[in-house]
């Protein structure tokens, strides 16, 4: 039996596992300190290429990381639009993972303006949790026969 992955299936596929990687890096700039090593945003020691040490490599590799995420997630959202139709559960978690991924770089600044603040970079977390539930739930979707299609 021959499986055929659609474009989508595949960038949305790709889409949930960027968002992973995120939040595992994420994980790297909590349990190592390094949020504050870029104390600005959304330069990073005022410079758009920081002077790397290894916190500002972790944390200047999850703002990168974060950008790869961005443009994956809007590319998504956009082969939505232009493969299903409005309103379907793909073209829905599609959309509404790119509107969470905004409130989350909402955070992601808040967490380094409030200088890690504990309730912002637990909200951090909470909303990289929201996003990846959602971006995988517009991947599995489009898996499904009767939504895939």
């Amino acid at each position: 039996m021959e499986v055929t992955v659609k474009p989508f299936q595949a960038l949305s596929l790709a889409t949930a596992v960027s968002v992973y990687i995120l939040i595992i890096v994420g994980g790297a700039v909590s349990s190592t300190g390094s949020g504050l090593a870029c104390p600005d945003w959304p330069l990073c020691n005022g410079q758009v290429i920081p002077k790397l040490t290894v916190q500002v490599l972790i944390e200047f590799t999850h703002r990168i990381w974060t950008i790869v995420v961005t443009l994956t997630v809007i590319a998504t959202m956009l082969l939505a639009m232009k493969s299903y139709r409005w309103p379907s559960k793909i073209t829905f978690f599609s959309t509404l993972t790119f509107i969470l991924l905004l409130v989350q770089i909402t955070l992601g600044m808040l967490t380094v303006q409030t200088r890690t603040l504990p309730l912002v970079v637990t909200s951090h977390l909470g909303m990289a949790t929201l996003v990846f539930a959602s971006a995988l739930t517009a991947s599995l979707v489009s898996f499904s026969p009767k939504e895939g299609a």
